[in-house]
């Protein structure tokens, strides 16, 4: 009995249990209290069972620091916390349009509240160089480590791949996607790509609306009335054209013609090819070929053909710089139609005046050239004050527009000087007929045809029309 009561009375020291969590994560720390007078525990003792268990990394010292000092027991104390790797988050593409508007063509509210079915915008016209997406590149991630000191690797995001199509490229720094030429923007939720033709595979219509192109037009339709088509290349249109408006940068095909009103027109930089043309105002730099010109207003900057098919021109005015050809010009009933051979005076007045107007800003051009200059100059000596800064500022900020309607001037006072170097001495030919009411001029010289005249040719001879075979 009196062994029972020793034991019972015995002195049992401070006891620490240290736990682990399984993920090794988490480590846990609590105390069981001294009995009848047992020994704390020291820091020593304590830092050591931590050791024991292998605990080496995500302690927490400022807690360990306050345990050793007072403690509370059966109370479970988080003595170290691993780290969770973080993976990297995964690459994206920031596109600079919006690619649910290249599928969805909505159309604009007029001021009156009324819809406009004709300007859809669902051409996207893009410029060498645009800048079309952007490559967000995928982040590294950063590592972790769990409580015995291991490191947890993270993973690193998936890189985005950029979305190069047709006619596109990567700058230097492997993350910009730009245009590699001029065209239309489209993209098929894969790749980004620029098409140089733009193909409606149907007709133009409420559906589509104008197209304004930089590049080449194909529409495999027809072009319904009151539409508007514009291309920096050529358009080609393989239905039928009603009234409706084509400016193109190159040539105009149509294979079925059109057939408009006084509002119809067509502006080519090149030729125009057409079935035929009935009341159309015609405008092209090349050559007008056709197989009939009907109560039209033509001009060609070379020359007008019609030889083939029915071949006549009825009504309205032709111009040409250099030939008009066709098989009938007039009609036996004498419709009023006019042909002119030459450029026309106006292009000679134009060519003057826009020379004159050329050598006046090449004068302004050179004033403020040397009222730069001499400001410069000047601030090398001594800095400019205020007032000369503020001048020198306004100078060259004024020189850059003037240049450039220098150079748009140029180029309109060389394209118009080609033009009247080209002017040969021209000529009308009809292999059939010129009947009474076609009124001629050649230059300066005007002559009615009272006559009909069989598979003939005119031409400016001495000063005077001469109608000859």
């Amino acid at each position: 009995m009196m062994t029972e009561n020793n034991e019972m009375n015995q002195a049992v020291r401070e006891v620490v249990n240290v736990e682990m969590s399984k993920d090794k994560m988490l480590g846990v720390m609590w105390f069981e209290e001294p009995k009848n007078g047992g020994n704390r525990l020291s820091e020593n003792d304590i830092r050591g069972a931590i050791s024991t268990k292998g605990i080496a990394a995500g302690l927490d010292e400022e807690l360990i620091n306050t345990i050793c000092k007072e403690r509370q027991y059966n109370y479970k104390y988080i003595i170290a916390k691993g780290k969770a790797a973080v993976d990297g988050s995964d690459g994206s593409i920031e596109f600079k349009f919006d690619t649910a508007s290249l599928k969805e063509f909505k159309p604009r509210l007029n001021d009156d509240g009324t819809v406009d079915f004709r300007n859809l915008d669902v051409v996207r016209n893009v410029k060498k160089g645009d800048i079309l997406a952007v490559k967000i590149p995928a982040t590294q991630g950063e590592d972790g480590f769990n409580i015995i000191g291991q490191n947890i690797k993270a993973k690193k995001g998936k890189e985005a791949r950029i979305p190069k199509g047709r006619n596109t490229a990567i700058l230097e720094d492997g993350l910009t996607l730009v245009a590699d030429v001029d065209g239309k923007l489209e993209y098929d939720d894969h790749n980004v790509y620029i098409n140089t033709v733009y193909t409606l595979n149907g007709d133009l219509d409420s559906g589509i609306g104008n197209v304004d192109f930089v590049g080449s037009v194909v529409i495999n339709g027809n072009v319904h009335s009151g539409f508007r088509i514009k291309a920096g290349g050529s358009v080609e249109i393989r239905g039928s054209v009603d009234d409706a408006t084509i400016i193109a940068g190159g040539n105009v095909f149509l294979s079925y013609g059109m057939q408009g009103t006084e509002r119809s027109k067509i502006i080519a930089g090149g030729n125009v090819v057409a079935k035929f043309l009935q009341n159309v105002q015609v405008e092209a730099d090349g050559n007008v070929i056709t197989e009939a010109i009907l109560h039209s207003k033509v001009n060609a900057g070379d020359s007008i053909k019609v030889e083939t098919g029915k071949g006549t021109i009825v009504g309205g005015s032709v111009s040409a710089t250099n030939m008009i050809i066709a098989r009938s010009i007039g009609s036996p009933m004498g419709t009023v139609t006019a042909i002119q051979i030459g450029v026309s005076p106006t292009i000679y007045k134009e060519h003057k005046e826009i020379g004159e107007e050329l050598k006046r800003k090449t004068e302004n051009l050179n004033k403020i050239d040397q009222s730069i200059k001499f400001l410069l100059e000047k601030n090398k000596v001594t800095k400019l004050d205020v007032q000369k800064q503020a001048m020198l500022q306004k100078l060259t900020s004024s020189r850059q527009p003037l240049v450039e309607e220098y150079e748009e001037l140029k180029a309109k006072y060389t394209k118009l000087g080609i033009r009247l170097s080209e002017v040969k001495e021209g000529l009308i030919k009809a292999t059939d007929s010129v009947y009474p009411g076609v009124k001629v001029e050649i230059g300066s010289l005007i002559k009615y045809i009272d006559d009909r005249y069989v598979r003939c040719v005119i031409r400016r001879v001495e000063g005077e029309i001469y109608i000859g075979i």
